[in-house]
């Protein structure tokens, strides 16, 4: 068995470049595919974890299907400000 390619993360960054929201991301869709999801890609001889990294990389979803895990576009305040 190999390795995973090192540079699979790097990719994921390039398509989503908040890393908690890609490790969110890429932890449902590993939950998803190990409860029997279909995988998007057409390679479905790597372990789910990664799977899921690809199909992130290779833009597999649609924004609207990642924006769950992005943080919002504008900051929240805890507080009213004064």
């Amino acid at each position: 068995r190999c390795a995973m390619n090192p540079l699979l993360p790097l990719d994921c960054q390039a398509a989503m470049p908040d890393r908690f929201g890609l490790v969110l991301a890429a932890a449902a869709r590993t939950r998803a595919l190990r409860e029997g999801a279909a995988p998007r890609l057409g390679d479905a001889s790597n372990s789910a974890t990664e799977t899921a990294l690809a199909e992130i990389a290779a833009g597999a979803f649609a924004p609207a299907e990642l924006s769950p895990f992005l943080p919002p576009s504008e900051p929240r305040r805890l507080a009213k400000p004064t």
